[in-house]
């Protein structure tokens, strides 16, 4: 393995805790790479197959990067990432992927991870042009602009005219695709991804439009996974709007679906039209028996049918409550959800800081002693309240509670943390709901 220029651990140590990987935190790759070195990080995955392909698809299917919700890790035990939110969780996984895929092309060779950096640097320069549009000009080591750059693939960026600007707060639900193209850059000297990009996205998205109306119509749920994987496909707007066009209307006549070559792509294609449908409603018989025709459509086999309707369905079946883009929720609680789900993390990740931070506030606490001893005055409340406020305005990482709506998230801190304050004041908490009731 190569050595980590001019990196110690206590350098190390003074951004990132020892204990854990943050993918939103800078040098996190180089933690990765210090935690690798020291035998800490090791595939927890065994194979069946040396194929490239065959592990691909165990793992995507494993770790829910086919799906776009992560669920375990390729490399990092639980201990190193029972912190992170679902975003950071994808960074991760998507980043152990390229990893993994450069180390089976270089398997004869001294893992390096300089040469990893390079390959991948390499890539997705050539990928950007005409799919992304982030800054390369920014003046940074290498390995920091690989993880600005990871940090932006896992994003989705959706315009408010669009009408799912509720989206910008969810995942990038076709990352795998990544992967995909990084192993034929690997692979292929010169090769051009962004027509492979098109081709891969553009056949997930019509196949799964196909699928989605084999009971005869798409229903709400449906529609709402395609939007999501539409705005996540990175296509160019003409080409995104004559698909929307497609989906929302169904001119069949508009678009030829294709086959593609690779044998893993077609599995990976049947595999999500199998989880939009399962993962929506109850499927009848003869529904199941029109996605199998769409099986055939992409030159699978009957055994290569029924194993990728295993893999999805055991997905689904494990992981549902977590799925929350398939469940029963509209656009705005999904919106909210994520919001707090995001911001329950930082607040966690805060608690020590925060409390102690409560304690230092001689006015704050003159007002919580009040709180065990009798019922606060609406004014006293009011008053707490704007303390609270400040003293989170004084902590850059909860900066959020600044800005014009940080006020929802309040009721959210007394259910994180009951310890926080005595419990008397729980029974006195910020009762807007109740004051509303009456």
């Amino acid at each position: 393995m190569s050595v980590l220029p001019g990196v110690v651990v206590w350098q190390l140590d003074m951004q990132l805790d020892k204990n854990r990987i943050s993918p939103g935190s800078k040098n996190w790759i180089l933690f990765f790479f210090h935690l690798r070195q020291q035998g800490e990080l090791n595939i927890g995955f065994k194979f069946k197959s040396h194929s490239l392909d065959e592990c691909m698809h165990y793992i995507f299917n494993q770790t829910g990067l086919l799906y776009g919700h992560p669920v375990s890790n390729l490399y990092c035990p639980e201990k190193y990432v029972s912190h992170l939110t679902s975003d950071e969780k994808l960074k991760l996984l998507l980043f152990e992927n390229l990893f993994f895929t450069y180390n089976y092309f270089n398997k004869n060779n001294k893992e390096s991870h300089d040469d990893f950096i390079d390959a991948l640097l390499s890539f997705y320069e050539n990928y950007a042009q005409g799919i992304s549009s982030w800054d390369f000009n920014f003046d940074q080591k290498k390995i920091n602009k690989i993880e600005k750059i990871i940090n932006e693939r896992i994003k989705i960026k959706s315009k408010i005219s669009d009408g799912h600007y509720w989206l910008n707060q969810s995942s990038n639900g076709l990352v795998f695709v990544d992967v995909l193209l990084f192993a034929i850059h690997l692979e292929k000297d010169g090769f051009n991804p962004k027509p492979t990009h098109e081709n891969i996205v553009s056949n997930v998205l019509l196949y799964m439009t196909k699928s989605a109306q084999v009971d005869g119509f798409i229903e709400d749920k449906e529609m709402r996974l395609l939007m999501y994987l539409l705005q996540s496909s990175n296509l160019e707007d003409s080409r995104r709007k004559q698909l929307e066009a497609f989906i929302k209307n169904t001119f069949e006549d508009n678009f030829t679906l294709g086959t593609p070559s690779k044998l893993l792509h077609r599995k990976f294609i049947f595999e999500l039209c199998i989880f939009l449908n399962y993962g929506t409603h109850q499927v009848k018989p003869a529904e199941d028996q029109k996605l199998k025709s769409i099986g055939k459509q992409l030159g699978l086999t009957n055994e290569e049918i029924e194993e990728a309707s295993l893999f999805s369905r055991t997905f689904i079946f494990k992981n549902r409550s977590k799925l929350s883009i398939i469940n029963q929720e509209k656009s705005l609680s999904i919106f909210y959800k994520n919001i707090q789900n995001k911001w329950s993390r930082i607040l966690g990740r805060n608690k020590e800081k925060l409390f102690s931070e409560l304690k230092e506030s001689k006015e704050f606490m003159d007002l919580v002693s009040k709180s065990t001893l009798r019922e606060l005055s609406s004014e006293e409340k009011e008053q707490m309240r704007k303390q609270f406020y400040d003293i989170l305005k004084t902590m850059p990482s909860l900066a959020i509670f600044m800005l014009p709506g940080g006020a929802v998230l309040l009721p959210m801190i007394t259910k994180l943390f009951p310890d926080l304050l005595p419990s008397s004041f729980q029974e006195n908490t910020f009762d807007d709901d109740e004051e509303k009731a009456k």
